[in-house]
């Protein structure tokens, strides 16, 4: 019994060290400022937010990708809003492993916006080129990312593809090619439009 007790203590104790972060996180975030566009999730204007327990540099490509997206449908949102948000409904172990992919979704539906997912890489090309912006989800050596990702009249776009590179990276012609090509794994797309409306297409692939 009292081993148990312990257990549901240190729990307990996890809990409230968690939300009381996720206050004192929501007033320091809402005090910084960045402008324009993430490039560079270890660079300075990133890593002045916190996310969870944990500033940004270790965690926050997920809601550095919606921020990103945010931004190229034409919406103001400010981090903060996105990082409080994320921290109630999609934090993975307090923020320790980033963000479940499904609370993006979520995110942007709650928007406003109509969204298709996809696990299956060939229709990533057709889903990204028919929509104003989407985010990948990938494995990589180290971990799992999320990035942003705009067509172009080339290709794609990349935003906060990789550290300390302070710049849209090009993608190529093809999504899918860019993951086979990196050996990324796994991978999941969220496709957002720009026209609002209350009927989603909900991806279930």
């Amino acid at each position: 019994m009292i081993p148990l007790l312990i257990v549901f203590g240190v729990i307990a104790a996890v809990v409230i060290a968690y939300w009381i972060a996720h206050l004192v996180n929501r007033r320091r975030n809402r005090a910084a400022e960045v402008d324009g566009l993430l490039h560079d999730q270890r660079g300075p204007s990133a890593r002045q937010f916190r996310y969870g327990f944990f500033p940004s540099s270790h965690n926050g490509c997920g809601w550095i990708a919606a921020y990103n997206a945010c931004r190229i449908l034409g919406d103001d949102v400010k981090p903060a809003e996105i990082i409080s948000d994320f921290e109630r409904y999609g934090a993975i172990l307090f923020g320790a492993f980033g963000t479940i992919p499904a609370a993006l979704t979520h995110f942007f539906r709650k928007r406003g916006y109509r969204t298709d997912s996809s696990s299956k890489r060939d229709r990533f090309d057709e889903m990204a080129k028919n929509s104003t912006v989407s985010v990948l989800w990938y494995w990589h050596g180290k971990g799992a990312h999320f990035i942003a990702v705009e067509p172009d009249d080339d290709g794609f776009v990349g935003y906060n593809v990789f550290s300390n590179v302070k710049r849209p990276i090009r993608l190529g012609a093809s999504v899918q090619e860019f993951l086979k090509n990196r050996n990324y794994h796994a991978p999941r797309l969220i496709a957002v439009k720009k026209e609002a409306s209350g009927d989603d297409k909900r991806g279930t692939a």
